[in-house]
């Protein structure tokens, strides 16, 4: 303790004898906030992997309805990463707010190993934020060119992905000499309640501010890419189709689910980040922010994916599908005489 500035460990448990004589009791409501998450995080987990298998084991090559690889690759990319953002997320608030952890974390100094959870979940938060932009995009690139669009997106996704996987790098690298901490939650979290933290970032740098600003940047990004690629599709839709089917109206549903699954997870981000910088601590109301931010996160993961699997022709197998009907989105479905 004595290479650490006593200053530095203010709002910390570190040290603090009344947690580290804490007690766990596994019978309180973040515990159990922490179990629920699993019951559909699981099943969903599956089934992006069934997503990602069918795009490991498809010939490409082979043109088949309702099927194309850039988008089976990045959305598979997209809601892996949401799934890694909720384990990382899940070690730096949800666990350690159970108090599992409590006495151990206060009898140990200020660490890089803490420092590694957190800056991970930041680093999946980052990447969940741009493959949504980068969904709409490859759609519109096939509506724009039908005849060429393969080409072009393999070229968006050969340089596109790496780049989105390294600019979290741009927002982190004051986190280098950081230590991660262990602080008390605000009400209504119980006593022994914790969440990772850090201290000592380079140049004194916060993560709120550069998280902001990426949410918003990101969220009119998505906004106008998905606007653009709906105009297109209706714009199609209009010259070959003269009546709204049954299975348009499903589409334009999924459309929206899909959507509003990407907004939510900006928005819900967004507006915790906003609290927390200006409010959080200050009301017991407002602490129910990180409670709402967890599970935000969820929604894009779980909407996303049932959205994609329920819907995309690929997974009805007991349903024929006329392959000169099928136009595949992102996330969804619309059945065109497009192609």
């Amino acid at each position: 303790m004595e290479s650490f500035n006593v200053s530095l460990l203010a709002g910390t448990i570190h040290f603090n004898q009344s947690y580290i004589d804490y007690q766990y009791q596994w019978f309180q409501f973040s515990t159990f906030l922490a179990i629920v998450p699993w019951i559909y995080m699981i099943p969903s987990f599956f089934v992006i992997c069934y997503i990602f298998k069918i795009y490991l084991t498809s010939n490409w090559k082979k043109s088949e309805p309702g099927k194309n690889q850039h988008v089976f690759l990045v959305i598979s990319l997209s809601q892996f990463t949401c799934f890694l953002l909720f384990l990382t997320d899940f070690l730096m608030t949800r666990l350690p707010s159970t108090g599992i952890f409590t006495s151990f974390c206060a009898s140990i100094p200020p660490n890089h190993y803490l420092k590694i959870i957190l800056v991970s979940a930041l680093y999946f938060n980052y990447l969940a934020m741009s493959f949504p932009f980068l969904l709409p995009v490859i759609r519109l690139i096939i509506v724009i060119c039908p005849k060429s669009h393969s080409k072009i997106n393999t070229n968006i996704v050969k340089f596109a992905i790496p780049i989105i996987l390294c600019f979290p790098l741009c927002f982190t690298f004051y986190f280098i000499p950081a230590l991660g901490v262990c602080k008390q939650f605000a009400t209504p979290y119980p006593f022994g309640s914790v969440w990772i933290y850090y201290i000592k970032s380079a140049f004194g740098l916060r993560n709120s501010f550069f998280h902001l600003y990426n949410i918003v940047f990101w969220m009119i990004a998505s906004i106008i890419a998905n606007g653009l690629l709906f105009f297109k599709v209706a714009q199609a839709r209009a010259k070959l189709i003269s009546a709204q089917s049954g299975a348009s109206k499903k589409t334009h549903t999924s459309i929206t689910m899909t959507t509003l699954a990407m907004i939510i997870f900006y928005l819900t981000n967004g507006a915790f980040l906003l609290v927390y910088i200006f409010s959080y601590g200050t009301s017991v109301y407002i602490s129910y922010s990180e409670i709402i931010r967890s599970f935000g996160n969820d929604l894009q993961f779980c909407v996303v994916t049932w959205a994609f699997y329920l819907t995309h022709p690929s997974f009805r197998n007991n349903q024929s599908v006329n392959s000169n009907k099928i136009f595949s989105t992102s996330s969804f479905r619309i059945r065109t005489n497009f192609f």
